[in-house]
């Protein structure tokens, strides 16, 4: 970073900021900040955000929440050492590490074997059938051959490879080295076991369906993997979460199977402890809420079916604070999520600049020109796209705001920043920029109030930036003649009709039970799946407990926050701005809320519990520091 335009920019700044703070302005601003600083720390919010106790473990009630937990943990007890030494000393688990080891390392011997067991399990059966050889699997076989020859991890090359090097440091990940697998395990002969079986198995499946039987070794890496690192099925939920399209179960299927493997984890590991607290108590009452809610609902089918992607993606919230340990895992895990995110952006951008896929399905085009498009990239709609982008823009700019000036992460982090924040305009998603706006306004408020003073600044600069189609979309907020607005209030108007009679405990959860009843009570004939707020969703479907449930996981999530930043001595560190940051895109998020059912997408809703889990995990690693 020894550009001379850089270094040239970075000193005007400088120059600029160090004026500015020696000005009277900036002597008046810092006065009206003190004053209403020291207001706002004094209201009721704050008092109650600082009061409370986010530990409940020692709750007559929490204890019976916990009970599944203390259940493993009475098992573990009696069974630990057994179940230990019988997983170090089975044959079929020293075949999985050595599998993993193997397939992390790249080790040529090891993955030529797995390939022409694999290619010739494949033609054998392809000519066995009467259809002859495959000439290219055949290519490939004398590929793999070669292979055997060299014993080599390629893995091992690239450390102190500049180009590996210049990624970390785009990434701000420079601590992370290639030597995480185990260098013994990658000789001797046994480790063929498990390429071979690996092989003949991607072979037999090739023949049915070829995707599928390339997808077999890596299938078995992951799972293999997890088992072995719970951690990394964190890691892999986090990142996956938005990339795969039209679909939730891929993403289902690595939350159980890592959830299983904390389980087994927890079994075998005589060091573990379930951590327990207050967000997980509410959590799995709210949970245990929305099922009684589908066993009385007007459709249980369906509903039982919605309630178990809740409690798959919601129990995925205890494998992550019972996985991360450390600052850095967390850290790396949310690096992780902004490069998910920076992924799915740029796809929007592109969407839009290419012209593909978009459509003005979404637009009023009474009401705005007919070239005015929404992206929604790989979440298959422009408001689900916004309501993500929401959760990753406070985490990518707080990145930007705490990396170091002189680190290249620093301004890879800065264009992230802006390739997210231009999709979410793009997604003209007017809820979502309402969102957007109050996330700044928190982050604002509670990392430094004096930011506020270019604020008008900033007022006068965006009318001459932002396109005039940007300026029409969000001037129609309230608008009742645009179509979208008079759909929403006249769905609120049939939702709110529909609790007089069952606010209660709600109708059930789901499509199913809503369809059911929606129709007694719609105005103008209006069809909607749902209604179009999350809150007014929550209380048709379990009533005023699944709302008041929820509400508690909110403010136990928001009072474990503050108390994590108070615990910091410097409050402007990485970590507690890092929480701010979650929290304020959190707010934001529950803030588009008002407008949209934003649960509806299970990826979004996946993402959303997984950021109050690292939210609370960062209450633990902070509670371990002090």
């Amino acid at each position: 970073m020894n550009s001379m335009i850089i270094t040239a920019v970075t000193g005007f700044c400088r120059g600029l900021w160090a004026r500015l703070m020696d000005s009277r302005l900036w002597a008046v601003i810092t006065a009206i900040y003190l004053a209403c600083s020291r207001s706002w720390h004094n209201s009721r919010i704050m008092r109650f955000l600082k009061g409370g106790n986010d530990t409940v473990e020692g709750s007559r009630f929490a204890r019976r929440l916990f009970a599944p937990f203390d259940l493993l943990s009475l098992i573990a007890k009696k069974t630990n050492k057994k179940l230990s030494r019988a997983v170090e000393q089975s044959v079929i688990c020293e075949l999985g590490r050595l599998y993993v080891h193997n397939f992390m390392a790249l080790n040529t011997r090891f993955w030529g074997t797995m390939l022409l067991v694999g290619t010739v399990t494949f033609n054998t059966l392809h000519f066995m059938r009467g259809m002859g050889l495959n000439k290219y699997v055949l290519c490939l076989s004398g590929l793999s051959a070669i292979m055997l020859i060299f014993n080599y991890n390629v893995t091992g090359f690239f450390t102190g490879s500049k180009a590996a090097d210049l990624v970390k440091s785009c990434a701000g990940v420079k601590d992370i080295t290639f030597d995480f697998f185990d260098e013994m395990r990658t000789a001797g002969r046994a480790r063929f076991v498990s390429a071979v079986v690996i092989g003949l198995i991607t072979g037999a499946v090739m023949i049915i369906k070829p995707l599928y039987g390339v997808m077999v070794p890596f299938a078995a890496f992951g799972m293999l993997l997890v088992l072995e690192y719970p951690i990394t099925g964190v890691y892999a939920a986090v990142f996956i979460a938005p990339l795969i399209p039209f679909s939730s179960m891929p993403l289902a299927g690595i939350c159980i199977w890592t959830l299983i493997a904390v389980v087994i984890k927890s079994l075998t590991d005589k060091d573990f402890t379930w951590k327990k607290e207050g967000t997980g108590a509410a959590l799995i009452a709210f949970l245990l809420v929305l099922l009684v809610s589908c066993i009385f609902s007007f459709s249980q089918k369906s509903s039982m079916i919605v309630w178990m992607m809740y409690l798959v993606f919601i129990s995925f919230y205890f494998a992550v604070i019972n996985t991360i340990k450390t600052r850095a895992q967390l850290f790396g895990l949310l690096r992780l999520f902004v490069i998910s995110g920076t992924l799915v952006a740029l796809y929007g951008v592109m969407q839009y600049v290419f012209g593909w896929t978009t459509t003005n399905a979404w637009i009023d085009e009474e009401m705005f020109e007919e070239d005015t498009m929404r992206v929604f990239s790989t979440l298959a709609n422009p408001n689900v796209l916004g309501e993500y982008l929401l959760l990753v823009l406070p985490v990518a700019a707080v990145f930007f705001l705490k990396d170091s000036v002189r680190s290249l992460s620093k301004w890879v982090y800065l264009g992230i920043t802006g390739i997210i924040f231009v999709c979410l305009i793009l997604t003209q998603s007017r809820g979502c920029w309402l969102g957007f706006m109050v996330s700044v306004a928190i982050f604002v408020t509670f990392y430094e109030g004096r930011w506020w003073a270019l604020i008008p600044l900033a007022l006068c600069i965006i009318p001459f930036v932002i396109p005039q189609t940007i300026v029409e979309r969000f001037s129609s907020v309230g608008n009742m003649d645009d179509s979208s607005t008079s759909y929403r209030v006249y769905i609120w108007m049939g939702a709110i009709g529909m609790l007089r009679h069952y606010i209660a405990g709600g109708i059930g959860m789901g499509e199913g039970a809503f369809g059911e009843v929606y129709p007694f009570f719609s105005y103008n004939a209006i069809i909607a799946p749902h209604s179009h707020n999350t809150f007014l969703q929550l209380l048709v479907e379990g009533g005023i407990p699944a709302l008041a449930t929820f509400i508690a996981v909110m403010v136990v999530t928001f009072r474990s926050a503050q108390k994590t930043i108070k615990a910091e001595p410097d409050k402007k560190a990485p970590a507690p701005a890092m929480v701010l940051g979650i929290c304020a895109g959190l707010c934001g998020f529950l803030f588009q809320s008002l407008f949209d059912y934003t649960f509806y997408n299970y990826r979004v809703m996946a993402v959303f519990f997984m950021l109050i889990a690292i939210v609370i995990s960062f209450r633990y690693i902070t509670r371990e520091a002090e």
